[in-house]
């Protein structure tokens, strides 16, 4: 992780956790195209069925949307996830489609993975057991 990337992470609060990790209206999810004009009739409305589209996506919709940083843009303009959107940009375009969809879906999915981890940390312990009387 790039330094800048870590001391970002360290601020995210578990509001901006919630915010990224929560679906949006249909009309700011994620519709997937294979080129201008050509709707696949998939949307994704969370990160989290962002990544269940990814894993069977056409390859044409895939490579279009790589090609026009379509991804990381929804990704932090609509989803609010910064961090993600540069992952995504660091994904070597150049590799076979299935490499380049697997390598997307594995950045997406221990995205969510992490940010989970964190929400399940930031939520304060109920403390000391009530004794018994």
């Amino acid at each position: 992780m790039l330094k800048y990337e870590a001391s970002k992470e360290q601020t995210i609060s578990k509001i901006k956790i919630i915010k990224i990790m929560s679906t949006v209206p249909f009309d700011r999810g994620f519709h997937f195209f294979t080129g201008l004009g050509s709707n696949t009739g998939e949307t994704a409305i969370s990160l989290e069925t962002f990544a269940q589209k990814l894993e069977s996506i056409n390859a044409d919709s895939l490579k279009f949307h790589l090609q026009r940083k379509d991804f990381q843009n929804w990704i932090k303009t609509t989803i609010g996830d910064d961090v993600l959107a540069e992952r995504i940009n660091h994904i070597n375009l150049q590799l076979p489609v299935e490499e380049l969809r697997n390598e997307l879906v594995q950045t997406v999915q221990n995205r969510i993975s992490y940010l989970k981890l964190l929400h399940i940390e930031s939520i304060p312990s109920q403390g000391a057991p009530i004794p018994s009387k």
